[in-house]
């Protein structure tokens, strides 16, 4: 038996928060960009026009261009972030001085 009180959920640093937000929020961005992109593109067609002798499996073309989509709505779901947090608050230009 568990002698021990449930003290509730760890309360997580708003930083924290920030960054799991933006790499969970890229995550399923990517999902969606990377099946709307590879429903009209094949990899293995990608990969023969960027360079002939690049032998690329299916495959290794979805994961690639997952990783790409992921990472590039990373660096925009982070950008966003940081302008969100770092923006002057409303009420700071209708105070008095």
């Amino acid at each position: 038996m568990i002698d021990e009180e449930y003290r509730g959920a760890k309360q997580w640093s708003r930083d924290k928060q920030a960054v799991f937000t933006v790499i969970w929020i890229s995550f399923l961005s990517a999902a969606v960009a990377t099946m709307i992109f590879f429903a009209v593109f094949d990899p293995v067609e990608l990969g023969g026009m960027l360079d002939e002798d690049l032998d690329l499996s299916r495959d290794a073309g979805y994961a690639a261009g997952f990783f790409f989509f992921w990472v590039l709505c990373a660096l925009c779901a982070g950008v966003t972030a940081f302008l969100v947090r770092t923006a002057p608050k409303r009420d700071a230009k209708r105070r008095p001085k």
